[in-house]
């Protein structure tokens, strides 16, 4: 009596495991033919491979700096030399080479920081140091300053007056090749640079009376 129940349950206990095997590759066959929801496919989503979107999201590239001079800043730089140059020569000349020391430092401003006139920059601004260098050697202590505007400007001595220009002159020749040379071999870069450079050098004159 025993052997038979349990020969019953074993034959039930078989029949219950095939019919899952059967149930199972049905419901199996039956998913397979169901397309799977838009933005959940399994190997690719969006263009991206899986783990690529499962992962950190590519990063966008940064973009590039464009290096491109124009015409508006360099005309700048350029109207801020002459201007200055022609309000420093309204001064008596013992002032005046203070006075393009601060044109020369107003005018690497126009530049910003951009990288296509980096050259630009550092030129006029170790011109700019180059002169008050020349107006503290031979400053007249005794001198009042002289004012235009908010602006007010040192004078060097009388007696240190043609020396000094002598060395203001001579520092702004040497500017004048130093943006020349650093145009390179680039067209566009030259363009720009000659004109900054030929206004630097035409600065020199009000050095001359």
């Amino acid at each position: 009596m025993f052997f038979s129940v349990d020969g019953k349950l074993f034959s039930s206990l078989i029949a219950v495991v095939i019919s899952s095997i059967f149930c199972g590759s049905c419901l199996a066959a039956w998913n397979s033919d169901i397309p799977p929801p838009h933005g959940t496919e399994p190997q690719e989503t969006l263009g991206l491979p899986m783990e690529d979107w499962l992962g950190t999201p590519p990063a966008a590239s940064a973009p590039r700096l464009q290096l491109a001079f124009e015409d508006s800043i360099t005309g700048a730089v350029v109207k801020q030399l002459q201007r200055g140059a022609a309000e420093c020569n309204r001064l008596d000349p013992v002032y005046r080479i203070d006075c393009l020391r601060r044109v020369y430092a107003q005018a690497a401003g126009v530049t910003g920081n951009r990288r296509d006139y980096s050259g630009a920059n550092s030129a006029l601004r170790s011109l700019a140091r180059q002169l008050n260098g020349i107006v503290r050697q031979n400053l007249d202590q005794k001198a009042e300053k002289a004012k235009i505007g908010r602006n007010s400007y040192r004078a060097v001595t009388r007696e240190a007056l043609r020396k000094a220009n002598s060395l203001a002159t001579q520092a702004i020749q040497e500017t004048r090749t130093k943006l020349l040379r650093s145009a390179g071999n680039s067209r566009k870069r030259k363009v720009h640079y000659t004109s900054i450079a030929n206004a630097v050098n035409s600065t020199k004159k009000i050095l001359r009376s």
